[in-house]
């Protein structure tokens, strides 16, 4: 029998954990441009970017468990955008649910409760980007009310 989702802040106690969870996301991506990140680096930057989001008062990391484990992970953080008329910004940064665990609602709830959240603490807009050629990932976020407003590109100089 399994037992039901629950959704809910991550702490400082499951970083390695989380962590794990984000690097999972990352090696699930495409090939970015410039070459991406180094791999070395990968696992320092991820640390620091979790524990910021899971202590910082400008920011949320949530988690879903099933069964005392984590299946997926949700983040962002609020800035202010000063000279827009909505400037208190909230950038959702990161958004993973382990494939095993897909199409059953999670990533809805962990978006909904960051929502709920983010508001709470001031956001007036929310931001997300995803893979160009992405089509499950547009399509999710489109039906969860995202419309894509500019293109982002890069080239190698050579």
């Amino acid at each position: 029998m399994t037992s039901a989702i629950n959704i809910r802040p991550a702490t400082m106690e499951e970083i390695d954990a989380v962590c794990a969870l984000w690097q999972r996301l990352e090696a699930s991506k495409k090939q970015q441009p410039f070459g991406g990140d180094k791999e070395d680096e990968i696992p320092v930057r991820t640390r620091n970017v979790v524990a910021h989001s899971i202590t910082s008062e400008t920011a949320i990391s949530l988690v879903a468990e099933n069964n005392d484990q984590l299946i997926a992970t949700l983040s962002a953080y609020i800035y202010e955008k000063p000279a827009v008329q909505l400037p208190t910004v909230a950038v959702l940064y990161s958004l993973w649910v382990d494939p095993e665990h897909r199409h059953k609602g999670i990533a809805q709830s962990l978006l909904a409760t960051a929502e709920q959240s983010l508001k709470q603490m001031g956001a007036q807009s929310l931001q997300v980007a995803w893979d160009s050629g992405n089509l499950p990932a547009e399509r999710f976020w489109q039906q969860a009310g995202f419309s894509p407003y500019e293109v982002i590109a890069s080239k190698i100089l050579k």
